[in-house]
């Protein structure tokens, strides 16, 4: 559970991130300069360079990531309710389990419409891509994108503990 808790949260950061419009609290990019690649742009941008993508290619995975975003963003909107609703539930006289019962089957609900979305973006890219993209896609997502893509430390070709 705790496990599931963790993923999700992850789950909406990365789309919270997405959702910004540049990186440093929406300045531009690096060192200010900005311009069209700056931000989340720039993740997108290394993504589309790495799997070597056509135009109609990033329009769709462009189109995912937007609609997992827009998904998310529900996830941000219910932090307001739940603090209400924990106050609530520690502020009378007797705990009140009701409330944040009702919390959690909210919690719940919108988790599942983000594991539906989550589904439905990832049909949409893996369809979008050939195989070799696909493979390459693999590789990034069990081993991250990461800041300074495939590098992993000085003994980066190094077999991995097991």
């Amino acid at each position: 559970m705790l496990g599931f808790l963790f993923g999700s949260a992850c789950l909406v950061g990365l789309a919270a991130l997405l959702a910004r419009p540049a990186w440093h609290g929406g300045r531009c990019g690096h060192h200010g300069r900005g311009g069209r690649w700056s931000g989340p742009a720039w993740m997108l941008r290394r993504l589309y360079e790495r799997l070597d993508t056509t135009p109609g290619q990033e329009k769709v995975i462009r189109r995912a990531v937007d609609d997992l975003t827009a998904e998310a963003e529900t996830l941000r909107d219910e932090a307001g309710r739940t603090r209400e609703d924990m106050a609530r539930a520690v502020s009378g006289a007797a705990f009140d389990e009701s409330a944040l019962r009702d919390a959690f089957a909210r919690h719940d609900e919108r988790l599942a419409r983000l594991r539906e979305q989550l589904v439905a973006s990832l049909g949409q890219v893996h369809e979008a891509l050939d195989d070799r993209q696909r493979r390459e896609l693999a590789s990034l997502v069990s081993e991250g994108l990461g800041w300074a893509g495939s590098w992993r430390g000085p003994y980066r070709d190094a077999p991995r503990p097991t």
